[in-house]
């Protein structure tokens, strides 16, 4: 891509423009409970660009910079050295295990040549590869995410940051300023800087003047906290860090007062989650988008359009969505395999991507529109489970199972069995005192779901496998009974 903008072009003049006009306001606050850090624009000015020209003369020309994250001062300003390097950018997370971060590396390695790794602001670019035959030039990426879904193995995707007409990010920059969005405010990092959508909105707000918040490791007493003490407007998570933030015992309309927009991203929120977060805030401070690391199109709803049709995350935003089975689309109502479709020349090629001849892409989630075009996700296509031969996802159980107010936490994963070939084993997470037996989950679901789908048997568990993104890893849950269980776990009569 010759003569093009890049993000250290991007961040640069983004990082001038706040110098100029507002060089003593604070650009990163790191907020902790027995300490407050922070840095003016011409500090993280003066404090980036000192690295970045030490990452700059070590890499001495293209190459991958693979940088260690973490959510506080330090780590902001190590990404931030990154992006004004020119090197293109690989959040990773810090604590990744050794034998995960060579795979990692080495691929990535493989495809764009050169790999380099920066601990810190404080540390030196290390080579970690040089592969002269790869496939791709990193001087045509400005940055690489590595996402997981709910497998736990890395795919990565490369990107370059657009400043177009539609504004740095695109069409995404258009979604948050539907969403509270607004330049210079203060914006709360929940999620870790690695993750695509916490990464996205970083930058972002970067670009757009916002004082960025950002409190180390998640929990809800620190993001509470941050939320009250620091005035935070705005800021992205999923639905496990509402649920975690709305079992607190200290969470109130009160300490949540200055949000002016909540965007939650990443998997399926249960109803009573979303329901208490609408009660906390009300139904126009509290948007869903549904989209994929992989940037194949992006819907929108907000806290009214969800009330009137709880379940749905929106209609496609600058997207056309297609339900398709076997080939064809399906009318409303019918549940097929997602397709999105999003303005411009979008590659095919990718791995785990799946494409009509019309260009429309899928990452394999499963779900339908109704008739005015809103969507519903039911699942994944690998995580369907047939029960005496008819298709059953697992999402949709767990999101009944959600309902129940004194569920933390639900998985739902296929039993072997004799006749019907699978058949639904549920692991529930009960909210701590709560009394949830497993009678109680069942009969909810004989309510609420058709036969099939009811879950044979409950299993009360302690916590389940996630992801710091929130999302939940299937391959490491198990139907054995017993193996987690805090509670008892009952078997269908």
């Amino acid at each position: 891509m010759a003569n093009r903008t890049t993000a250290r072009d991007v961040v640069d003049a983004a990082i001038a423009a706040q110098v100029r006009h507002s060089p003593h306001k604070p650009s990163v606050v790191e907020a902790r409970p027995a300490n407050v850090r922070s840095l003016t624009w011409l500090e993280l000015d003066e404090a980036s660009r000192a690295v970045a020209d030490r990452i700059t003369a070590a890499i001495g020309g293209p190459g991958v910079l693979a940088v260690d994250v973490l959510n506080t001062l330090d780590g902001v300003i190590a990404l931030v050295a990154a992006l004004r390097s020119g090197a293109a950018v690989l959040p990773i997370d810090r604590q990744l295990p050794r034998p995960e971060r060579r795979v990692l590396l080495d691929a990535v390695a493989a495809r764009f040549g050169t790999v380099h790794t920066l601990a810190g602001p404080t540390a030196g670019p290390v080579l970690h590869a040089a592969v002269p035959d790869a496939s791709e030039s990193p001087g045509d990426v400005d940055y690489l995410l590595a996402g997981g879904g709910t497998s736990g193995l890395a795919k990565v995707t490369a990107s370059v940051l657009p400043a177009d007409s539609l504004g740095v990010l695109g069409g995404f920059h258009l979604l948050l300023r539907r969403t509270g969005w607004r330049p210079g405010q203060r914006q709360l990092i929940v999620g870790p800087l690695y993750h695509a959508a916490p990464f996205t909105c970083f930058l972002g707000g970067l670009c757009d003047g916002h004082t960025i918040v950002v409190t180390g490791a998640f929990s809800p007493a620190k993001t509470l906290g941050a939320i009250e003490h620091t005035s935070v407007d705005w800021m992205q998570v999923t639905p496990a860090h509402l649920r975690a933030v709305l079992h607190d015992a200290d969470v109130s309309r009160g300490r949540l007062a200055s949000l002016r927009g909540v965007l939650h991203t990443a998997a399926p929120c249960d109803v009573a989650t979303k329901r208490g977060w609408i009660l906390l805030l009300g139904p126009d401070r509290i948007f869903e988008t549904y989209g994929a690391t992989e940037q194949i199109g992006m819907t929108l709803t907000d806290g009214t359009q969800w009330l009137a049709r709880p379940g749905t995350v929106g209609k496609g935003f600058m997207t056309q969505i297609r339900i398709m089975r076997d080939g064809r689309p399906v009318p409303p109502g019918e549940i097929g395999t997602v397709y999105l479709r999003r303005p411009g020349n979008q590659r095919r090629d990718r791995p785990g991507i799946s494409h009509t001849p019309g260009g429309f892409l899928s990452v394999g989630d499963v779900g339908w529109t109704d008739a005015e075009g809103y969507l519903f996700l039911v699942g994944r296509q690998d995580d369907m489970m047939t029960v005496g031969g008819v298709n059953v996802y697992p999402a949709e159980i767990e999101l009944c199972i959600g309902e129940l107010p004194e569920v933390a936490d639900v998985a739902v994963v296929a039993r072997q069995h004799a006749g019907l070939g699978s058949v639904p084993h549920a692991l529930v997470v009960p909210i701590t005192g709560s009394g949830l037996a497993p009678g109680t989950v069942r009969s909810h679901c004989r309510r609420r779901l058709a036969k099939h789908k009811v879950p044979r048997t409950v299993e009360l568990i302690g916590e389940l496998p996630r992801r710091d993104n929130g999302k939940l890893l299937r391959s490491q849950l198990t139907a054995a009974p017993g193996r987690t269980a805090v509670g008892r776990r009952e078997e269908r009569a």
